[in-house]
């Protein structure tokens, strides 16, 4: 059976169009974009206008006019517009059209306290579902990102995760951002128990006639499981809340209790709260939050009341809708209001202020740089969702390294060890840097704290005695344990609290009364330098070793709280002196 003419007609016109639409795309480029930005119908002065997911941008004159160029020529080119107190809007130019206009919309600026956060991902979905909702927006993400994923997108009960869960969720959901109150430390630390349930005894108070009513030191001879600051205030939930489950704290900053908090705001410092950040207060005289104003008390959020939505970004060429660019997102001072705080007085979470304090904003280094820093090789933040494919250098990630992070903790610090020796004597040089951190090391929480043991031997494997030089302190462990290093060669390096009334020292109960009695940590750029001289009495072989050990709480607390924190061993050097 011969094929028709018409059909055979009809197909090489099909592919002759083809092959020209083909030709016309590689051939028939744009190498300049022209136009203009307006806000209600009026043209807008010093909005930034770019090419999508690239460094070519300029501004629009005082006419909202523009001329971008400089950029690989191509086919179409999507170009931005952002001007601070509005949305993102874009438009496309093609060879026929390279002149384009971009409205933008301002968004409202005040806080809907009523609004609904969104899921980071949405619970109770079956199995069914979830892969009808993941191959359905990613068959509607391929047909048009604008005309079909938007629209469905807007009907379907969606999370965080269904756009980002490759990327930005799975990185922050495993994390401590992320675990609110389902953080045992924090929880127990409130509760007053350990981390099976077993709560110490209530606070006692004695009376003073000038002061009135003071803490006493517990009865150790009663079951003790550490402080709490539940068991000091029975009656009140404190101000944790702010940082620890700040969507809940919101609402009531002095009286929500994080026992009580279940759902979106369990989830602590979740994405759409971060999201909705719109500003933070800094006190312009000391560059620092306000005294007793932290987290949420120190953030200005932006909840929307309906639609249209809003998210602040730290990209200005996001236009897919409800999305601003914030150039807070990129700044230390974003994280101020949660690491960095006083407590009667006594400064306590110092991260930000030590930083400030350093070299490093000078250098244009900010918490960012070290705890979202890109990984060099994410290139979308919302791959197969209309995500934009950038320099894997401008991703921030979102797993934020800290305290529990082992290659983080063993890329801070430098040890460097010298030793000698003279007849019996032994001379040995241990010098620490902080080489990596824009802050002191430990930071943030008092309990955290670092040990610097210094270990000399002689050819049998017998431990040299200690002429001079300094000592870990007793809260290095007193005991027979392995990790029990109180009183060897060494040095400990920490905040540390004493209680004013029970004068218990080191406290990690900051809700007390405290003064710093001692702060030997290390500051950002700078060297500590301990010298010591030990005595052998046998000839040959010395071996000098010596370890820096960070623990995330001083070991008897962990060990009343039953918490399972392993030493980090952070630097290891050993010398022989034949």
């Amino acid at each position: 059976m011969r094929t028709p003419r018409w059909m055979i007609a009809a197909g090489a016109l099909i592919v002759f169009l083809l092959v020209g639409w083909l030709i016309i795309q590689q051939t028939v480029r744009v190498e300049e974009v022209q136009g203009t930005v307006t806000a209600g119908g009026k043209p807008i002065r010093g909005a930034v206008i770019r090419v999508k997911a690239t460094e070519f941008q300029t501004r629009t004159d005082e006419a909202g006019r523009f001329v971008l160029s400089g950029f690989p020529p191509r086919f179409s080119v999507p170009v931005t517009a952002w001007l601070n107190g509005h949305y993102i809007s874009g438009a496309t130019a093609y060879p026929w059209k390279r002149t384009v206009e971009i409205p933008l919309q301002t968004y409202r600026t005040t806080d809907n306290a009523d609004y609904a956060w969104i899921a980071p991902q949405v619970e109770g979905r079956s199995g069914v579902e979830e892969f009808l909702v993941q191959a359905g927006l990613s068959v509607a993400a391929k047909l048009s990102f604008n005309r079909v994923f938007l629209p469905l997108s807007a009907r379907l009960q969606l999370g965080c995760r269904d756009c980002h869960g490759r990327t930005i969720f799975d990185q922050w959901a495993p994390g401590a951002h992320a675990q609110g109150n389902n953080n045992l430390r924090f929880m127990t630390m409130y509760n007053g128990t350990d981390v099976q349930g077993n709560k110490s005894p209530p606070t006692q108070y004695g009376f003073h006639q000038d002061y009135g009513r003071f803490p006493i030191r517990p009865d150790r001879d009663r079951p003790y499981h550490g402080p709490g600051f539940k068991l000091d205030f029975p009656d009140q939930a404190g101000n944790c809340a702010t940082c620890h489950t700040p969507g809940a704290a919101l609402r009531n900053p002095y009286g929500t209790d994080p026992n009580l908090v279940s759902g979106i705001d369990a989830t602590g410092s979740h994405c759409d709260f971060c999201h909705k950040v719109a500003d933070v207060a800094i006190d312009p005289v000391s560059q620092l939050p306000y005294e007793n104003m932290p987290g949420v008390l120190s953030m200005e959020l932006r909840r929307p009341a309906g639609d249209p939505q809003i998210f602040f970004g730290p990209f200005d060429d996001v236009a897919v809708g409800p999305d601003t660019f914030s150039s807070l997102q990129d700044e230390s001072r974003f994280c101020a209001p949660c690491h960095n705080a006083s407590f009667w007085g006594t400064p306590v979470y110092q991260s930000y202020s030590e930083w400030l304090a350093s070299s490093y904003p000078k250098e244009g280094k900010t918490c960012q740089s070290c705890h979202m820093k890109p990984d060099g090789i994410t290139t979308n933040f919302a791959p197969g969702r209309g995500g934009l494919e950038r320099d894997p250098q401008k991703i921030f990630m979102h797993d934020f390294p800290g305290a529990a992070d082992i290659a983080l903790l063993r890329d801070t610090a430098n040890l460097e060890l010298r030793a000698s020796r003279e007849g019996n004597i032994v001379s040995v040089e241990v010098a620490i840097t902080n080489e990596n951190a824009g802050h002191h090391i430990p930071t943030d929480h008092p309990m955290r704290n670092i040990i610097l043991v210094v270990s000399p031997t002689d050819a049998q494997g017998k431990a040299l005695g200690l002429l001079d030089g300094p000592r870990v302190p007793e809260w290095g462990g007193v005991g027979d344990a392995s990790n029990d290093y109180a009183g060897q060669a060494g040095k400990g390096f920490a905040k540390i609290l004493e209680e004013l009334w029970t004068e218990i020292a080191p406290s990690a109960a900051y809700w007390r009364q405290s003064r710093i009695i001692a702060d030997t940590r290390i500051p950002a750029k700078e060297t500590d330098v301990t010298r010591y001289k030990f005595r052998t009495d046998q000839p040959g072989m010395i071996i000098v070793d010596a370890r820096l050990i960070f623990r995330r709480a001083f070991k008897d607390l962990a060990e009343a709280k039953k918490w399972e924190i392993p030493d980090v061993e952070m630097e290891h050097e050993t010398l022989i002196l034949p």
